[in-house]
This record gives C-alpha cells, sequence and structure tokens, in this order.
C-alpha cells in the first residue's frame, strides 16, 4: 500500500509540542505543529505533510535509528507543509519528527513517529532497529561459549549460568500472553485502544473500516515507539464518525514472540452537530413555522413558553435530517413566545440553540405551495382511459382548487376542478380521469387558509402516455402488410 493516512505511530498515543528556541519568551511562542501526516509511501521514499498555527519553515529529523538524520527546506513563509524524504532503503522501518520554525527562531518539534517504507529489505541490510546482520557474525560462537562455561569452577557461578539458560528457554518457547480483551474509548475521530501482556513486548494495532475489511490483511496499523511495555494504549487517529472499525492488537517481545488478540470491533461517535440558520419562517394567529440547518444529521426538538402565563411546550421529531423545519400549533392569538432548538445525533450528544421570541400576529401571509408531482397511468381496452393524480403540499391548512387546459398556448378553455366540499388540509391529492392519450396539459393551483389568504402556483406541464396497440391489432396490422395484395384484388 502506497497511498494511506494512519501508518504514523504516536508515542503514548498523544500529540506532544516541544519547543526548543532559548528566545521563546523573548520573542514570542513557537508554532503549534499539527496534522502530521504520512501521504505517499513506496520503496525509496515517503512523503510527509502537517500544518503549522502561523508561517515557518519546514524541517524533518529522520534515520534508521532515533537519533535521527534532517531535511530542510528554509523560509519561514508557509503553514502547509510537505517534504519528500527519498533515497531511502526500501522494507526498513525510519523514524522522523517534524520540525518548524518562524522567522524569529522559535521552534515547534512534533512527537517522535516511524514509518516502514514498502517492497523487500536487501540481504545484509539491518533491521531497523540499528543491529546488523554482521552483529550476529561478531557473537561468539556455541563452542567458545561451551569452552569458557567449562572453565568456570564456582558452583554458585555455574548454578546463575544454569538459571538463566533455563530462563532463556522458556522465553523462547511460551507464548505471548494478551490478558483479557482490549478496551477502547472512541470519539469522533480517534479511538484509544489499552490492553495488557503477561510480559514486556510492543504495542501494536491493526484495524480496517468493517464494511472494507474481508476476513484477510488490515488496511491500516498504528504503533508505540515507546518501547516494550506490559501496559499498552495506542490512540488511533483520522477515523471517520459514526464508523464501525474491525481491529486486533499485536505485540511482540524482545525475543520474537508475538502474540496476537481476536478481532473485536469498535464504532466511532457520530460528529457533534451544530445549530445553524435558526429562523422564523411564518408567523400566523395561533402558530409559528421556525426551520434551521445542522451541520450533521440530527433530529429535531423545539422547546417553547408563552411568557404571558409560563406555560412550556415542546415539539419534536425523530427522523435524521441536516435540514429542519416545525410548526408550533395552538398558540395563543397576540402573544409573546420564546423558543429553543435543541439538535441530537445519532449518538446522543445534544446541543441547544439561542433563544429565538416571535409575537402570534393576525394572518397575512398566504399558504406556501410545494412538493407538487403528477403521474398518469394508462388503461388498455377498446377506448384506453387516462388516470392523472396530481399531489401537492401546502405548509398550512388550506382548501385548494386545481384549473387546467388542454396545450401550453391555451388550445382549450380552462377547467376547474371544483372540490365537492370544502377542507382544509396539509397535503392534497387530485385525481383526474377526463384527459386524452398523448396529450398535453397546462394546470397550475390556487389554496387558501382559514384566514382567506390567497396563494397561485406556477404553472406545470403534463404529458399523458401514449395508447399502446394491442396484440390482436399488431396481427391485424402485420396480416395486412404480408397479404395487401388480397384487399387489391377484392377491389
Amino acid at each position: 500500500m502506497k497511498s494511506f493516512r494512519f501508518i504514523v505511530l504516536v508515542i503514548l498515543g498523544v500529540w506532544t509540542t516541544v519547543s526548543m528556541a532559548s528566545s521563546v519568551s523573548a520573542q514570542g511562542d513557537a508554532p503549534s505543529i499539527n496534522n502530521v501526516e504520512v501521504e505517499q509511501v513506496d520503496d525509496s521514499s515517503i512523503t510527509i505533510t502537517w500544518e503549522t498555527d502561523k508561517k515557518a519553515d519546514s524541517l524533518i529529523n529522520y534515520g534508521l535509528r532515533p537519533d535521527y538524520g534532517i531535511v530542510r527546506i528554509p523560509g519561514a513563509n508557509r503553514t502547509e507543509h510537505t517534504v519528500t524524504l527519498e533515497e531511502l532503503e526500501p522494507g526498513r522501518i525510519y523514524y522522523f519528527r517534524v520540525v518548524s520554525a518562524d522567522e524569529k527562531g522559535n521552534q515547534g518539534i512534533s512527537a517522535d513517529y516511524q514509518v516502514r517504507t514498502s517492497g523487500d529489505p536487501q540481504t545484509g541490510e539491518s533491521d531497523g532497529q540499528g543491529q546488523s546482520s554482521q552483529t550476529s557474525q561478531d557473537s561468539p560462537t556455541v563452542q567458545e561459549i561451551s569452552e569458557q562455561v567449562e572453565q568456570i569452577k564456582d558452583p554458585e557461578s555455574l548454578q546463575e549460568i544454569l538459571d538463566t539458560v533455563v530462563q532463556a528457554i522458556q522465553g523462547v518457547t511460551d507464548e505471548l500472553t494478551i490478558i483479557g480483551p482490549p478496551t477502547v474509548e472512541v470519539e469522533a475521530t480517534t479511538a484509544i485502544v489499552s490492553w495488557t501482556t503477561d510480559r514486556d513486548a510492543s504495542s501494536e494495532v491493526l484495524f480496517s473500516s468493517t464494511n472494507a475489511f474481508t476476513g484477510g490483511s488490515f488496511q491500516y496499523s498504528q504503533s508505540s515507539t515507546g518501547g516494550s511495555t506490559k501496559e499498552h494504549k495506542i490512540q488511533l487517529i483520522g477515523l471517520e464518525p459514526f464508523t464501525e472499525y474491525t481491529y486486533r492488537v499485536e505485540s511482540t517481545d524482545d525475543l520474537g514472540i508475538v502474540g496476537k488478540s481476536d478481532n473485536y470491533t469498535f464504532r466511532t461517535k457520530a460528529t457533534r452537530p451544530d445549530i445553524r440558520n435558526l429562523r422564523i419562517v411564518k408567523v400566523e394567529e395561533n402558530s409559528a413555522t421556525l426551520a434551521w440547518d445542522t451541520t450533521a444529521p440530527a433530529e429535531a426538538l423545539v422547546e417553547y413558553q408563552n411568557l404571558s402565563t409560563g406555560e412550556q411546550n415542546s415539539v419534536g421529531r425523530p427522523t435524521l435530517a441536516s435540514s429542519h423545519q416545525m410548526r408550533l400549533a395552538d398558540l395563543t392569538f397576540g402573544t409573546r413566545y420564546v423558543a429553543f432548538v435543541i439538535s441530537e445525533n445519532s449518538s446522543g450528544d445534544r446541543v441547544r440553540s439561542r433563544p429565538i421570541q416571535f409575537i402570534t400576529v393576525r394572518d397575512t401571509a398566504p399558504p406556501i405551495i410545494s412538493n407538487v408531482t403528477n403521474e398518469s397511468t394508462i388503461f388498455p381496452g377498446g377506448e384506453s382511459r387516462i388516470q392523472t393524480i396530481v399531489e401537492w403540499d401546502t405548509d398550512e391548512a388550506a382548501a385548494c382548487v386545481m384549473t387546467y387546459q388542454e396545450g401550453v398556448a391555451g388550445v382549450s378553455d380552462p377547467v376547474e376542478l371544483e372540490p365537492e366540499e370544502i377542507e382544509y388540509n396539509t397535503t392534497h391529492v387530485e385525481v383526474i380521469t377526463d384527459f386524452a392519450p398523448a396529450t398535453v396539459y397546462q394546470f397550475w393551483l390556487e389554496c387558501a387558509d382559514e384566514a382567506g389568504n390567497n396563494a397561485r402556483s406556477e404553472d406545470f406541464v403534463l404529458f399523458t402516455p401514449i395508447q399502446e396497440k394491442s396484440i390482436i391489432d399488431l396481427i391485424i396490422e402485420n396480416f395486412e402488410a404480408t397479404f395487401g395484395w388480397v384487399k387489391n384484388i377484392t377491389n
């Protein structure tokens, strides 16, 4: 995998920023380093990006050991930084940290990270921990060790050597045990995974989004460079909100024995919603309509109070949405009200809006006509019939009349479909059975609320379907086309 965002490993699972300038107090604060990410990894290069809260230069300490080398882009003139480390060795673990200094020399230094280049390591190279293959050649042989042991005559010293050998053998043969299932503390974009091993070992978490996990390899890995320990803690970063992840923890002791947990899952929290664009859409004699937006899908609840009597009420909708509209009904005419909007996401995080006030007044606003749809169906037969259903909504209870005419240029006189009785509703349906097949019609709607305020919609156009020929008609036409000469003879 050459491009990923989760390979960076955070020491002790937390971000740290260290100021190294001796003149910080005299010249100002050091740049704050954020969002350190490995953007691309291949066999011989790594591209690293980060951000600073003010303009600074770009520098990276890196190397095969934690004592680091340096790559620097001078000039404190950027807040977004990208540095590519080149001519690296494939399949090797590199340590790095990023450094940025402003024009006054104040330095911000990130936490320590490590990343492995892709590809296979070349023969004879070091293992990434500063130990080369030549080291094993410099180690004493079994024969040399045996000769040295034979020269020891002190029983206590021989017993100590025996105990050490037995302990080493047990260490090689004993499995590394991960005690109990790991624990996870989740947020919207991060999660802290903790676990315990029966002896000191390294810390690594392998994870993937559950939807992308096929049961084989994991997409991402994060480790700690804090050394071997029995108590392990890794903070996973860059997660997606309200997403389920599958993960496994692994620990390796100094003898190379690996302990692996079972696969587990956790779900990140949903993003906390923010309420925006809260507004009064409409105020009537005994009702008011509020509208607002949320930055994440959330349920809607409005709490409101009559400021004259102190009476409190609420109205809500449990559906998750990002755009909301709520009508407060059964209000008292000529009364001041205060209302609060409350939005709750799927994780149970709640936010409350600022208060908004309004006074119920005499209704002078016409109803708002919306969501106009039409659908036509043809019923075959000797004389095909067309059934057309027109539906629409109004934002308040209203009585509506539909008018139509054939063609878009007024070919025929308008026809008004008057209801048998006047009914005030917010949802409306009209069924027409007089339309002809394959014909264009124009129609419009007129609605009036109970206060007598009238509204007229725009003009809409609909097309009725074409009459399909029956199988008998098709057979007759085919017969006439094939044997038309018979008709000519009879004539």
